[in-house]
């Protein structure tokens, strides 16, 4: 009973304490920015905007707890400040929910973004990951991830259930050696970059192998050094990132040689350990940097057009950032692996801008 009489009286004094000015700062984790922050900054055309952080339950549900509800939570033993993840990495929107790798507590963190729930993929027993990395999700719910734990890829039911594991793709495909990014393909496969053996390889959704890709890799070891992130985009080619190159990769649907960009270097434009790849809707390539903390937004023939988030741990900043995806509406869910949350932007699409239009002759 002293123990319950003490934490009231701590969480009394914790709400009416008077912040220092310091303790002042704008939170980083709430529904949405206390100011504005868009890139590139005023009087520029804003390109992307950032919307708001996910670290915990206080967050997930977009609101501030009241007085009582807070104190229902410590009495259940719960704290809504409780960080979700230990090592967000991978990351895959379907429908209302968002589904997280995290490395570092070796599960799979499901949020329902519309129920304000979370729970768990992965988590115990035989059907455990180790340290899970790429993650897709099928319209039906089906769930697929790279496992570089024990070099698998694994599949699991809408309710948690491991449906099938592989990690020998028969005498034609070879072992996998630390799987990494996963996507899925147009076709109904899913591509995933085989790290350990410079190359892709192409399963189908029931975990056969069908073919392996950029297999130029083992003729020219820069090809694809250390691939590590895989996005697929609509039309079937893919972007690969290289971050012991310093590159990004660009593939045709058939594995054909589109080209590449980045180098080592530590100015915009430079790659310094690519890491999460994606393309929004104008097929821009976002790419997110882990050593700057920062993501860049390329075109297909590798110009920089524009760079957003900067290094630290408030509103639209970045610690450490692995995974990326992009959704159809062009919103931004970025792992801020370090500051263990997620950190959601929104690309702004504007329509294309048209020649001049004159005026309609006379006639």
């Amino acid at each position: 009973m002293k123990n319950l009489i003490l934490g009231l009286e701590i969480l009394l004094a914790a709400s009416v304490a008077v912040p220092s000015e310091a303790a002042q700062a704008p939170a980083v984790s709430t529904a949405a920015p206390s100011i504005q922050v868009v890139f590139p900054n005023p009087p520029d055309k804003p390109r992307v905007r950032f919307v708001r952080s996910i670290k915990n339950m206080h967050d997930l549900k977009g609101r501030k707890e009241s007085f009582f509800e807070r104190i229902m939570s410590f009495l259940a033993g719960g704290d809504v400040t409780m960080p979700f993840f230990s090592g967000a990495y991978g990351l895959y929107r379907r429908g209302g929910k968002l589904y997280v790798s995290d490395t570092g507590a070796q599960h799979l963190t499901v949020l329902d973004l519309d129920g304000f729930k979370m729970s768990y993929i992965g988590e115990t027993g035989e059907d455990s990951l180790r340290s899970p990395i790429g993650v897709a999700v099928d319209p039906d719910g089906t769930v697929f991830v790279t496992d570089t734990g024990d070099n698998s890829v694994k599949a699991y039911s809408p309710d948690g259930k491991l449906l099938w594991k592989t990690d020998v793709l028969g005498a034609e495909g070879g072992k996998l050696n630390r799987p990494a990014g996963l996507s899925p393909t147009p076709d109904g496969n899913l591509m995933v970059a085989d790290n350990g053996n410079r190359r892709l390889v192409v399963l189908s959704k029931q975990g056969k192998f069908v073919k392996e890709l950029c297999v130029n890799a083992k003729k020219d070891p820069f090809a694809l050094a250390n691939p590590n992130n895989v996005w697929v985009d609509k039309d079937g080619s893919f972007v690969v990132s290289d971050p012991l190159a310093g590159r990004v990769h660009v593939f045709t649907s058939t594995g054909g040689f589109i080209g590449g960009f980045g180098e080592p270097g530590d100015s915009p434009g430079y790659l310094a350990r690519p890491r999460g790849v994606a393309v929004d809707s104008d097929g821009n390539i976002h790419v997110v940097d882990a050593v700057f903390s920062r993501v860049q937004i390329f075109d297909r023939e590798g110009q920089l057009l524009l760079w957003y988030a900067t290094p630290g741990s408030r509103e639209a900043q970045l610690a450490l950032p692995s995974g990326i995806f992009i959704d159809q509406d062009d919103a931004i869910y970025i792992a801020d692996t370090k500051n263990q949350r997620i950190q959601i932007f929104q690309y702004i699409k504007y329509p294309p801008e048209s020649a001049a239009q004159a005026p309609p002759e006379k006639k």
